[in-house]
């Protein structure tokens, strides 16, 4: 996932921690909002490290 970055890794993960607390406490709109931010964020990062050019 995004070409092993670990910083992008943490950010992730504290990014889907907040939403799990946004479920916990019902407030499931925000918690959906944050859910498609964050699948579209990974997939647009995966895209991207996907067409860079391997010989750098």
């Amino acid at each position: 996932m995004a070409g092993g970055s670990k910083l992008f890794s943490v950010c992730m993960l504290i990014f889907y921690a907040i939403l799990l607390y946004f479920v916990f406490v019902n407030k499931n709109m925000i918690a959906m909002y944050m859910m498609g931010i964050g699948m579209f964020v990974e997939a647009l990062v995966n895209c991207i490290c996907a067409f860079q050019s391997k010989t750098k």
